[in-house]
């Protein structure tokens, strides 16, 4: 075990971490924070101690193996003589392990740009039971960190499984590590500790004099760098927001009820829900939501009646008429809204004005992701943009071909009609067909971005909308030369 007392290298503000290892309380434990806080130098010293105490393998991951060297494994290096417990260890670099002598198990250290290698994961001896993944931000999409999970957790080994992840937070709020790790929603199955330098005692003089000096030219470099803060445009979208709890004593006395439907079937969900406004303090209450993708329009009618919801008027999405007319033949009261030009900037105006927008979480967690995840665009050079990222309003432009069931079509040719579309299901992992309707233009002058396949096709899409590639769904702004697009044409 480890020659010098823990208490002397734990540092204060990461007691409570260690705690939990201990106590085996979490699978994730989310270590995030600024420049300098420790917390890389602390999961490390927690596995070097779990690597003597049990026996069991680790595994040490980075996005891209060429930095592994000079990150973890020089970080478990150090970990190691601060224990002093380095001779007790061999570190070898082909391949990258470093292996727990007396005893025989060890942490394997490799990039995800080798999946093979970690699908691969096998001992005779020592379970793999952690994993850690440094600089989780590298990664685009949270299907990518699953991936790799599923190679740690796999049958029943007697020990407690853990994955570590530790990471300085992205700029944008909208980026996944915020949106997941961030929200007041997330599951009791993970551990969130933040951090930043002022956590850290063993933090230079000069470097401490050095952040003073960005934190006096340039406030929010320094709130990002060194505090942690996911700062996103620069400009907080709803600086009137409330996340508490909302009693039913509360809403025994809420008389203006607001309810409001947002048609969805496929890759987009239905959405209704209902608030109430006080008109004299201008503040809103989210009071209730229903919020499921492939829900129909009967089940949906069924869900807000067995609320008793029903008798209260709901303004819809007038794009869908017949939805409306099919609602209301379900006993739902209901009327289409009066949209024209600026109508969403006037809503985001209208909510911007509030004094408060009160949402109780464990009630409505969708609209309370939502909320917090929100963050203003910006355009290619990082200027912000006057108008709010909105990742459901998927946009292709009019002279986009669609296959059909009936032929191929422009976008634009499509505008106010239904039908069958050829897409891909995922779950399934094969070509299918869904319904198409609600065709209509969605945005003006806005960023387009156009994607050229190798074969000549064009497709011009805005930032937000999604594609499938071989590395799974990613944002047209997300991807890069070489990214296979999947391509299902009419070939069923």
């Amino acid at each position: 075990m480890p020659k010098v007392k823990l208490s002397e290298v734990v540092l204060d503000s990461f007691k409570d971490f260690w705690k939990t290892t201990k106590e085996d309380k979490y699978l994730y434990y989310v270590l995030k924070g600024g420049r300098s806080s420790g917390k890389s130098a602390q999961i490390s010293l927690n596995r070097i101690v779990e690597t003597m105490k049990n026996p069991v393998n680790g595994l040490v991951i980075r996005k891209y193996a060429k930095y592994l060297r000079e990150s973890v494994y020089e970080q478990l290096q150090w970990a190691s003589k601060q224990l002093q417990v380095y001779d007790k260890f061999h570190f070898q670099t082909s391949p990258m392990q470093a292996i727990y002598k007396p005893r025989g198990n060890k942490i394997l250290f490799a990039g995800a740009d080798d999946p093979e290698r970690i699908k691969s994961l096998a001992s005779s001896e020592f379970p793999y039971t952690w994993m850690w993944i440094e600089e989780l931000s590298e990664f685009r999409m949270e299907e990518e960190v699953e991936v790799l999970e599923d190679s740690i957790v796999r049958e029943e080994t007697g020990y407690r499984y853990k994955i570590f992840f530790s990471y300085n937070p992205p700029k944008r709020k909208t980026n996944w590590c915020n949106k997941k790790f961030n929200s007041v929603t997330l599951p009791d199955i993970y551990y969130v500790h933040h951090s930043d330098y002022r956590n850290n005692p063993y933090i230079a003089a000069q470097t401490l004099e050095r952040v003073q000096i960005i934190k006096e030219e340039n406030e929010r470099k320094y709130r990002h760098t060194w505090l942690g803060e996911p700062i996103g445009s620069g400009v907080v979208p709803f600086d009137n927001l409330i996340f508490r709890p909302i009693t039913d004593k509360e809403i025994k006395r809420f008389d203006n009820i607001r309810q409001g439907i947002d048609w969805g079937y496929g890759a987009d969900p239905f959405a209704f829900g209902r608030w109430h406004y006080d008109k004299t303090r201008r503040i809103i209450y989210a009071l209730d939501e229903i919020h499921e993708i492939k829900l129909s329009n009967r089940k949906a009618a069924e869900r807000i009646k067995a609320r008793g919801y029903h008798r209260d008027l709901s303004i819809a999405d007038s794009a869908e008429p017949k939805s409306i007319n099919e609602m209301e033949s379900y006993g739902i009261n209901i009327l289409g809204a009066r949209k024209g030009p600026g109508s969403v900037e006037h809503g985001e105006k209208w909510l911007d004005d509030l004094n408060e927008i009160v949402i109780d979480p464990e009630r409505t967690p969708k609209t309370a992701k939502e909320f917090e995840n929100i963050d203003y665009q910006v355009d290619r050079d990082g200027n912000v943009k006057n108008r709010l990222v909105d990742e459901d309003n998927h946009c292709l432009t009019g002279n986009t071909i669609i296959n059909t069931h009936n032929g191929d079509f422009k976008i634009s040719d499509l505008v106010g009609k239904r039908g069958e579309v050829y897409c891909y299901d995922q779950e399934n992992k094969k070509p299918t067909t869904g319904h198409f309707y609600d065709v209509r233009m969605t945005a003006q002058n806005v960023d387009v971005y156009e994607i050229e396949l190798t074969d000549g096709r064009k497709i011009q899409a805005t930032d937000y909308h999604p594609v499938l590639t071989n590395n799974g769904w990613k944002m047209v702004k997300d991807l890069q030369s070489g990214d296979n697009v999947l391509d299902i044409g009419n070939h069923l």
